[in-house]
């Protein structure tokens, strides 16, 4: 099991992607490193910190990435998108490498036009 940072922030998320559909959906690749919309109840600032745990296709385990707030959609939208946050990953090699993987993942979806949870 890969192990957490220290130095935490002061909130933990996990969020496990279960295929290249949802994860299509979920990432957020008009932000400059990246990101992921995590699906949530729990409330959040913009800009606050948060360390995400995150499972991904294909990734064996769980990778810790120090994010950032940047989208909050307070409620579920008549168009399907949840309840939930986006969080930006930040410019550190981990989340450097989970971008490369993710673009890895879903090589040509990144220009298609079908919704995602944020736009």
């Amino acid at each position: 099991m890969a192990e957490a940072p220290t130095n935490l922030p002061g909130k933990m998320l996990n969020l496990t992607i279960p295929d290249k559909p949802e994860l299509y959906r979920s990432y957020m690749a008009f932000l400059q490193h990246g990101g992921l919309f995590a699906p949530t109840t729990d409330t959040f600032q913009m800009g606050e910190e948060v360390l995400l745990a995150v499972n991904l296709p294909e990734f064996n385990e769980a990778k810790y990435l120090r994010t950032k707030v940047v989208w909050i959609n307070t409620a579920a939208t008549s168009t399907g998108q949840p309840q939930g946050i986006g969080l930006a990953f930040g410019k550190d090699e981990d989340s450097i490498a989970v971008k490369q993987s993710i673009e890895d993942i879903l090589p040509g979806l990144l220009l298609s036009e079908r919704t995602t949870y944020t736009l």
